[in-house]
């Protein structure tokens, strides 16, 4: 036999159930009181003494049973209890004992009959008479699930350390005899009614429950209403409330993302429908609703689609009406996404902390304009590694309204930067033509520069008289002189040093360094940790501090002359605010100052410079700059780190942080960790100068050619030196890559292009484009007028290109073109042909008519099409300071998509998270926090946040003003609780305890919510909630209960619980004593959930089956998967029993059902094919599986066999007693066990028919046993 379904496979219930149906006891013939007095005194009376009264007679009768006190029938009925235990031992033949004299069987069935007939009698009598009523107090569950139906909060368990309920031999545990009151139990009930009150929440108009009882989780709790809330009618593609990047800088996340409206379902509605919608065969609402979308929005959004484009409408909407009917079905991904771009266009986030300051946003979500009068462009050129020509192309297309009045201007488009002079493209084409000329002659001309070269190194005339008398071009020659760098060993002289010295920073004992009274500044952190100064000090690490003007600068002169490896590092030393910084890495000579390394960083970003190699001599000085981005110095501490490696040599290294932490206060300048005085330099200068000196590093490599010719003393040799320098310079010399002569001929192909062109742009002629407009007369000579559509490609050689950046400014021509809008582009590649973009500013004339007309248009757009339609966070995470705690912005969302009730909803729910979180009282403590705050740090923000102060305090008055007058109100609102906690009305005396003992708490100088707390303890440790009271009527004749206390009686018979509101109004209306409207009630209650309660309390405990889900008496070795299935077969059953009580199933299904319920667990245990997964579903056609009914379920199988083995016995006694209600008499004494396991040799059958051959057991044996083995397979 296998355990694997618990001793039952294919038994046939069928059967079994059957026979039960028939209840085969006999009919006692009626007999009347004389009759069955007559027969004691004359039958029954001498049968007792004859065998009985030797053992129970007298003070010493056994068991304290005195059978010959009961003289006559009225002593008999004085004790009826004796005489049932009288009847068990006759019916089990434990009595008279076999030792003593036995009674004929006629005798036997005399008495046993005559004493059930006298039970029957005395049953008869006592009918309508319910005795001793002992008085019912709540069980563990019914408080249990009381205090959460009253408190809404289902995870409540005070009674959790409570005794276990008894179930006083009648096998459920409300029976009252079971539910007694000790001290320690009220206690105990006193800390549970304590600790349910821990829930409250105190609201504006009364109170609720919560399932926290922390200020913070219930915060979180509102919100996340809140988030449900919005999810209703927002993108919830990503769960509301995640963490997500600054709204300001991610703008196109955040238009898709959970606060955004779900475009994509409304239009898929649309092209689905638009057939039907159009023909009139389905009205917008009905789309809605069968789509899931909000009404009100998709009507919006279909008029707007099909209302016929004005000339004088919006652009923008006229763009997606042409879209939306070139639209087929299934493609509305398309035309949502141009939606989304122009929301990223037309609207701009911003930090919540800057909402409200002066001259400040009013919003976190605000209209952006994308019209404006100029455009400015700015491309970095890259020319390509071959050398060829650049091409950039300026676009200008009209903006969908037309190309009246479209004529552009191109503002002087020039060539800057690469530390040269500013080129205007008219220029480009005719000095192209002369530089490709002067190229070739140049580096055919080499040696002669070489010699102009020699005499100014020797203190000839300046460069341009040089020049003049070699034949030479000046420019090219000024290009040679800088170069080689003429009279560089002079020691660079530094400027600007700091001379005031700063102790105990930010109040570190650890932390120095030298600066102005404020900014800017260098400090070094001596100490392993890292301290806030308030930014962060790293240990061991130096951090600079540039001020809005002024950079700083940590500069290394060169105590050598040789190569170096070079290699920086900078980090933002204060990411919680500011907006970053820019910093360089330079060689500065006594001629010129070149870039090594530059950047520009955001808030908490950085940057680096990767080791690179460069020529030093003594007196260099490479230096560490770091300045303010954009003007801003707030929050702009910064890392420095920078290694300086000897290539040659002693391999010296010098480092800031190595050389200088430790050190900083011994000197500015500072010497180096190798003895060398006066390295390291602390200084300033204005931020202007740092540009304009810099430019690319460029010097002579070392072991070239030139480097050779530099240092050779010989005029002879040099001259040499020079005609082989020629040589390679105009490519008659075999090169090497990675050589230093090929990085000279690299150097010299730059050279012969000049950086400054005054002289040769005097020679050269203009591009004919330029200064011309397209109606014939002359405009700027510098600037291009087109007319749009049109597409202008400037052509700009590889030599011009190097290093440069085009800047070009593009507006309307004022005098004929003051009416018309375009959009423009400026690029390397050719635009490709397009309408109406939001990826483009429109350019029109600002404050003509034509702006106004387009504004209006994108107004239109914004208030159908808002970016987003509330702010999901709620929780501000932008890095800006901000008072705000909590951030609402909805209203896209009310206006567009909420009917009235939705809209008091929501403004209940955001005034019921200011009202927990107390956020007035907060922000008071946030403004002292950043006021301390802002005077280290931010001087400047005192003053910012100056005017909050009166604001702020008015605010916390108001609020604390509002609490104080909210008291009286929370207060009727728990005595109204109570009403719903004792079941009943209040009288006026109790309402009055109640409040007193509120006020005694008060002068106690208890606070109102811990006085509202214990005032609700109070009410649930009255004996009104506790017990199940009712008034009993006058006289001894029954009457009926009042309808509070049937809807009581109903409510905790079905519910385990108080009555709900439903019921207790059918109960106070006196509605319910009506037959109709008690069976509504009932019937309405069947199919609440909590119905599944009745299966538990009653079902489940009437089959002694309640608990099962905790068993754990069965072997674990002989049934290892027992543990793991019990909670399957528990719910099993008590699915069965919530299924039949809730569809008003046949009493007779508690045998035959065919179904039952089943996981994919306890399937396949049962062997079921066809259910798999967690999930519960109903499977039928389980009567031929051996299945169906109670007597299938594994629950009352298991409950009803050992620990290793089935138990025939035991189910036939649960069959017998359990279904049935028969009593069998105790088994004798003297009865052995049977063995846990089965005896080798035996079956189960042989080893119970063996026992049962006992004449003492035989006779209930014969009532059991039948009824067990049906239920063994």
């Amino acid at each position: 036999m296998s355990f694997n379904r618990f001793g039952l496979t294919d038994t046939p219930v069928f059967l079994l159930a059957t026979a039960l149906c028939w209840l085969a006891s006999a009919t006692l013939r009626p007999a009347s009181a004389e009759d069955l007095g007559a027969a004691y005194s004359k039958t029954i009376r001498p049968l007792l003494d004859q065998f009985c009264f030797d053992c129970h007679e007298g003070e010493d009768a056994e068991a304290e049973v005195d059978l010959d006190s009961f003289k006559s029938l009225a002593d008999l009925r004085r004790d009826t209890k004796v005489w049932v235990k009288v009847e068990e031992m006759l019916s089990s033949r434990q009595m008279p004992p076999k030792k003593s004299d036995q009674p004929t069987d006629a005798q036997r069935d005399t008495l046993q009959q005559w004493v059930k007939n006298i039970l029957i009698e005395e049953a008869k009598a006592l009918a309508g008479d319910p005795g001793r009523v002992v008085l019912r107090r709540l069980n563990n569950d019914e408080y249990n699930y009381s205090v959460r139906d009253l408190t809404g909060v289902p995870t409540l368990n005070p009674t959790r350390e409570f005794p276990v309920d008894g179930a006083a031999g009648e096998g459920f545990t409300n029976a009252g005899d079971a539910l007694g009151m000790s001290p320690a139990l009220v206690d105990k009930f006193l800390d549970a009614g304590k600790e349910v009150a821990r829930h409250v929440v105190l609201l504006p108009d009364g109170i609720r429950f919560s399932e926290h009882t922390t200020e913070r989780d219930r915060a979180d709790e509102i919100m996340a209403r809140i988030h449900q809330f919005y999810a209703r009618f927002v993108n919830v593609n990503r769960q509301l409330g995640d963490t997500w990047d600054d709204p300001a800088t991610s703008k196109a996340n955040v238009i898709r993302r959970n606060g955004s409206i779900p475009l994509e379902a409304y239009f898929d509605a649309a092209l689905a429908e638009r057939g039907a919608l159009g023909q009139g065969e389905k009205s917008v609402a009905a789309v809605a609703a069968e789509h899931g979308l909000n009404a009100n929005y998709f009507e919006a959004l279909w008029n707007m689609l099909n209302q016929a484009a004005a000339p004088g409408g919006s652009l923008v909407l006229n763009r997606i009406r042409a879209l939306w009917r070139e639209a087929r079905l299934a493609e509305a991904k398309p035309l949502v996404e141009t939606i989304h771009q122009w929301q990223q266009a037309l609207w701009r986030f911003v930090p919540i902390g800057h909402i409200g300051r002066a001259g400040g946003p009013t919003a976190w979500m605000n209209p952006q304009g994308i019209t404006q009068s100029t455009q400015d462009f700015s491309i970095k050129l890259t020319p390509p590694k071959d050398g060829g020509d650049m091409v950039v192309y300026l676009g200008a297309t009209n903006a969908g309204d037309g190309d009246e009045g479209d004529f552009v201007r191109w503002r002087n488009p020039r060539l800057t930067g690469g530390n040269k002079p500013d080129l205007a493209l008219r220029d480009v084409p005719g000095l192209a033509k002369r530089l490709a000329v002067l190229h070739d002659e140049s580096l055919a001309l080499t040696d002669r520069y070489l010699a102009a070269v020699d005499e100014a190194a020797a203190g000839s005339a300046d460069a341009v008289r040089l020049a003049k008398r070699h034949g030479l071009e000046p420019d090219v020659l000024a290009a040679w002189l800088n170069y080689l760098a003429l009279g560089q060993a002079q020691p660079v002289k530094i400027t600007g040093l700091f001379t005031k010295k700063m102790e105990r920073v930010g109040g570190s004992d650890y932390v120095h360094g030298w600066g102005l009274p404020e900014t800017p500044s260098v400090v070094a952190n001596s100490s392993d940790a890292e301290y806030r100064i308030p930014g962060r000090a790293r240990p061991h690490g130096v951090e600079v501090h540039p001020s809005p003007a002024l950079f700083v600068a940590v500069g290394w002169q060169s105590p050598i002359d040789g190569e170096i490896t070079v290699s920086a590092k900078v980090a933002d030393a204060h990411p919680e605010c500011g907006n970053g910084g820019e910093w360089w890495v330079q060689h500065h000579t006594s001629r010129k100052v070149g870039n090594l390394g530059h950047g520009v960083y955001g808030t908490g970003g950085g940057g680096e410079l990767k080791p690179m190699k460069l020529q030093v001599h003594r007196g260099d000085v490479v230096r560490f700059v770091v300045g303010p981005k954009d003007g801003s110095h707030a929050c702009d501490l910064t890392h420095a780190d920078m290694t300086l490696t000897e290539t040659g040599g002693a391999g010296r290294e010098w480092d800031i942080s190595k050389d200088i932490s430790g050190n900083i206060l011994e000197g500015n300048p500072l010497k180096d960790r190798h003895g060398n005085d006066a390295v390291w330099h602390f200084y300033s200068g204005k931020i202007t100068d740092v540009a304009t000196l810099s430019g690319n590093a460029m010097s002579v490599p070392e072991g070239s050619l030139l480097a050779q010719w530099r240092d050779e003393p010989n005029a002879i040799r040099r001259a040499a030196l020079a005609g082989r320098i020629r040589s390679l310079a105009i490519g008659k010399t075999e090169l090497a890559p990675g050589t230093p002569d090929a990085t000279l001929l690299s150097h010299l192909q730059k050279i012969a292009t000049p950086g400054r062109y005054d002289n040769l742009l005097k020679s050269i002629l203009p591009d004919e484009r330029f200064g011309r407009h397209p109606l014939g007369h002359t405009v700027v000579s510098a600037d291009l007028i087109t007319k749009a559509p049109e597409v202008i490609e400037l052509r700009i050689p590889a030599a011009l290109a190097e290093g440069r950046t085009l800047v070009v400014s593009g507006d309307l021509e004022p005098e004929h073109g003051s009416t018309g809008s375009v959009q423009l582009t400026a690029g390397l590649t050719r635009p490709a042909p397009f309408v109406l973009s939001p990826s483009h500013p429109i350019i029109t004339a600002t404050g003509g008519d034509t702006d106004k007309r387009i504004n209006a248009g994108h107004d239109d757009f914004r208030d159908l099409f808002p970016a987003s339609i509330c702010y999901p966070q709620i929780v501000p995470v932008d890095e800006v300071v901000t008072l705000a705690l909590y951030f609402r912005e909805d209203e896209p969302m009310q206006r567009l998509m909420l009917n009235e009730k939705e809209k008091i909803e929501l403004d209940r729910l955001w005034d019921e998270l200011f009202y927990i979180t107390r956020e007035p009282f907060k922000k008071e403590v946030a403004y002292e926090q950043i006021v301390e705050f802002s005077t280290q740090d931010r001087p400047d923000l005192v003053i910012a946040w100056k005017p909050y102060k009166p604001i702020l305090l008015e605010e916390v008055a108001a609020f604390r003003a509002r609490l104080l007058a909210d008291e009286p109100r929370q207060l009727e609102a728990v005595i109204d609780w109570a009403r719903r906690a004792w079941r009943r009305v209040l009288t006026e005396d109790e309402q009055e305890g109640l409040r007193e003992l509120y006020e005694a708490l008060r002068e106690r100088e208890i606070d109102h919510e811990k006085a509202i707390q214990l005032t609700l303890a109070r009410v649930l440790t009255s004996p009104a909630f506790l017990y199940r009271r009712e008034q009993a009527g006058d006289g001894a004749k029954p009457v009926a209960v009042s309808t509070t206390e049937l809807a009581t009686r109903l409510s905790y018979f079905l519910w385990s619980s108080v009555p709900d509101t439903a019921l207790g109004q059918a109960a106070t209306s006196g509605e319910l004593t009506k037959d109709d409207v008690l069976l509504g009630q009932a019937r309405r209650m069947l199919r609440d959930p909590r119905t599944r309660r009745l299966a538990e309390q009653f079902a489940c405990q009437w089959l002694h089956i309640r608990g099962f889900d905790q068993n754990d008496d069965k072997n674990e070795q002989r049934f290892p998967e027992f543990a793991k299935l019990r909670g399957d077969m528990y719910e099993e059953s008590v699915r069965f029993f919530e299924d039949l009580f809730r569809n008003d199933g046949s009493v007779l299904d508690l045998l035959t059902a065919d179904h039952t319920f089943l996981n994919g667990r306890l399937a396949k245990h049962y062997g079921i094919n066809g259910v798999t997964g967690k999930a519960w579903q109903r499977v039928d056609g389980m009567q031929a599986k051996g299945r169906g009914g109670v007597l299938g379920l594994s629950t009352v199988l298991a409950i009803n066999s050992g620990a290793s083995r089935t138990s025939p016995i035991l189910r036939g006694n649960w069959v017998y007693e359990t279904l049935l209600g028969e009593k069998l008499p105790r088994p004798p004494a003297d009865v052995p066990q049977l063995p846990e396991s089965v005896p080798s040799g035996l079956t189960a059958r042989q080893l119970i028919e063996k026992h049962s051959s006992v004449p003492e057991c035989a006779k209930c044996h014969e009532r059991i046993d039948p009824y067990g083995f049906a239920l063994e397979q």
